[in-house]
């Protein structure tokens, strides 16, 4: 596990790794569901920003993906009464999908 503070020490190499490990099977289930492989594949842009989608409830479709949000709170992501941000779902959202293609190959 890598914890916030790990993470921010050197947030460049571990982006995907830190937020990957808050996937859960609902992350990747939403991510394929919502998203689906044909339209990671068809991405030109190696961040997925050309993948706009907007969600059930409005706003950017990577807002939406689901987290772990007893495990963010364990390792210092949010605070124990907060909830994540819509930048932290999609970061979670996008590492699911980058786990996502990698298997697809």
């Amino acid at each position: 596990m890598i914890t916030r503070t790990e993470y921010m020490q050197n947030s460049s190499v571990l982006h995907y790794e830190y937020y990957l490990q808050f996937a859960t099977d609902s992350t990747f289930h939403f991510v394929r569901t919502s998203i689906g492989l044909e339209k990671l594949r068809s991405s030109k842009d190696k961040y997925f920003n050309d993948i706009i989608k907007h969600g059930p409830s409005g706003g950017w479709i990577w807002d939406h993906s689901p987290v772990n949000l007893p495990l963010m709170r364990e390792l210092g992501e949010v605070g124990t009464k907060s909830l994540p941000s819509k930048s932290t779902c999609t970061c979670v959202g996008k590492a699911a999908a980058r786990k996502i293609l990698s298997e697809a190959e």
